[in-house]
């Protein structure tokens, strides 16, 4: 730009060259370390999951909006649609594609951060110092190294920011109508952008504006053509306002700026744990914060940066909820802050100390901090709903983990919005009438269950079992006295192996099936059930009306069978599905679906996987 201060060149000395050579060093090694836990220690994050699903589909011919819901601008899925290609996995190693696949664009992100940097008079030293607090940050590199749509919007934003300074007005408005699509809760720091620009280039950068009103009516031109441009508006603009009825998690945006300081107000079980101090993230907000106040003082492009963080962690911290991913773009625009600060420091050593301990604590983190049991335990219940179903089965689930299968229901992954849309009647309930091959009953589901269909509660748990915790297969059951009867309509087609004693009716599956379904304390194993020999001596069985007898009934979907006690004690009774010999399997402790449990201190297990 040109109104930006240009330092005179620095002094190439051995000493300096060393330096600098010490600080590039320490910012990738601080990137490839982080490679560990994406490939193997880091949990699937719900949203990775979604992406997928939504990538793979596009890969598949399906349009976002037309042929199923979204929320989200889609252009990340149509970029990143090819690599789902290049795998048939139906568990965790699917997204790990697309984990890798993401590198490059990172890689990117840092490229033009550095391009803009160094346009900006920022002498390397302090550009790579920068990059490398970044690198070294668990704030940045946790939800970097998951597939999500941060990583295209950033690349297109500071992409936008580096034509502008060099004053290619028309290609930066485009990234940043781009960058839209990408990301739409950018359209805040966009809009920012384009104005600050604007007014510091004045009437020679008008053409930003063309740029982005061209893609605009480009992007739009291709879902008009798609049919997609209709529901486009539906699901994008009107579906998400109905967060407006979603309340708010109280202190949210104050927790997750404690989280690099090793404190946590919410979901967790201590509130401070030394291991968890994040010295690279403290340092990013630390630094990056003082960054602003002397970039607003400093003035030219580093304001421009300044203003557009301020506009971006207010719009954070207005946000219902707030999660650690929102801060990608925050970590990206620190990083000329930043450096403008490093480059006021007269000791270099000092800056080198603190690259040297966040360099530590980073490889600490990546290494001793995995949850690589909770992503083994995905792994598992991915493959388990994949061999139990058949292709053209659907599952119901609040996350798809069924990559391979169909979702049983419009909204195929249930979050917050899905539950506000439902119930303020502005979208239809979830109907089981043609009743789920498998149910993954997570997080979301519960939810679903507990605060918009509780009506859904007693039919599932009376058709469904769980195999493992959150894996329930079709399994009519229930607790009969004597004399009782009770009847069911087959939800699936298969061979259903019946199982009944007064041992299985002492189960608290019959008495609170869902605080069973739910419980994952370390002791949850006590839970597990084995069924032993099949035994129907006691009951009288009856199809479409007609008497049947044997251990093994083959039924077809939508039959009625009855079953009656006729002992003089109580019975418990389970028509299973499948072949299992033991139910309510248990991961290891501390294990969970959703990876929801705080991190603690370990020896890696790489590879970690649970047997069927």
């Amino acid at each position: 730009m040109s109104d930006e201060r240009v330092t005179q060149p620095e002094s190439r000395d051995a000493a300096s060259d060393l330096v600098l050579r010490a600080v590039i060093l320490i910012a990738a090694f601080a990137a490839v370390v982080r490679l560990i836990p994406l490939q193997f220690l880091h949990p699937l994050n719900w949203d990775e999951i979604e992406f997928f699903q939504a990538t793979n589909w596009i890969a598949q011919g399906r349009m976002p909006f037309r042929d199923f819901w979204e929320h989200h601008t889609p252009l990340v899925w149509f970029l990143f649609a090819p690599f789902t290609l290049v795998t048939e996995s139906p568990g965790v190693d699917a997204i790990l594609v697309l984990r890798w696949a993401q590198i490059p664009l990172w890689i990117a992100v840092f490229c033009l951060a550095n391009i803009w940097m160094r346009g900006a008079g920022i002498a390397a030293f302090a550009r790579w110092s920068a990059m490398a607090i970044a690198l070294c940050s668990s704030l940045f590199m946790i939800p970097a190294v998951e597939y999500r749509v941060e990583a295209l919007g950033c690349a297109l934003l500071v992409g936008g920011l580096v034509l502008a300074q060099k004053e290619r007005y028309f290609l930066a408005g485009a990234a940043f109508c781009l960058a839209g699509f990408a990301n739409l809760r950018l359209g805040p720091v966009l809009v920012v952008a384009v104005i600050a620009l604007l007014v510091v280039h004045r009437l020679r950068s008008w053409p930003i504006v063309a740029g982005g009103l061209v893609t605009l009516l480009a992007a739009l031109g291709f879902f008009y053509a798609n049919g997609m441009l209709g529901p486009l508006y539906q699901q994008v603009w009107v579906d998400n306002l109905a967060e407006k009825f979603a309340s708010p998690v109280e202190a949210g945006f104050i927790h997750r700026l404690l989280v690099p300081f090793g404190v946590r107000l919410l979901a967790t079980d201590r509130t401070f744990e030394l291991a968890a101090v994040d010295f690279g993230g403290i340092m990013v907000l630390l630094v990056g914060l003082a960054g602003i106040v002397h970039a607003m003082r400093r003035g030219g492009g580093l304001r421009v940066i300044a203003l557009l963080q301020i506009t971006n962690l207010l719009f954070i911290a207005s946000m219902k909820f707030i999660y650690n991913y929102h801060f990608a773009l925050a970590v990206i625009l620190m990083i000329p802050l930043i450096a403008a600060v490093v480059e006021q420091v007269p000791r270099r050593s000092v800056v080198l100390a603190i690259l040297t301990i966040a360099l530590g604590v980073s490889v600490f983190a990546s290494v001793f901090r995995g949850k690589e049991l909770d992503r083994a335990y995905q792994d598992r219940i991915m493959r388990e709903v994949h061999a139990r179903t058949r292709p053209g089965e659907e599952v119901w689930s609040g996350v798809p983990w069924a990559l391979r299968r169909e979702p049983a229901y419009r909204f195929w992954f249930l979050p917050e919005l899905s539950r506000q849309l439902v119930k303020n009647d502005l979208a239809p309930k979830y109907q089981p009438l043609d009743p789920p091959a498998a149910v993954v009953f997570d997080h979301n589901v519960l939810m679903w269950i507990g605060t918009v269909q509780r009506e859904l509660a007693p039919y599932f748990v009376r058709h469904y079992i769980p195999v493992w915790r959150e894996l329930w297969v079709p399994a009519m059951n229930g607790m009969l006295r004597p004399g009782e009867a009770r009847e069911w309509v087959v939800p699936r087609s298969a061979e259903y192996r019946s199982h009944a004693s007064g041992e299985l009716a002492r189960h608290p599956w019959f008495t609170d099936p869902l605080r069973v379904a739910t419980y994952k304390r370390e002791d949850a194993s006590k839970l597990m059930m084995k069924l032993g020999a099949m035994h129907t001596l006691a009951l009288s069985i009856h199809v479409d009306g007609e008497p049947v007898s044997g251990d093994v009934l083959h039924l077809r979907k939508g039959q009625k069978v009855s079953i009656a006690n006729t002992s003089d004690r109580r019975i418990g009774v389970i028509l299973l599905s499948s072949d299992d010999m033991e139910l309510f399997r248990q991961p290891p402790g501390g294990a969970t679906l959703e990876g929801e449990t705080t991190r603690v201190t370990h020896w890696p297990r790489i590879g970690a996987r649970l047997e069927p």
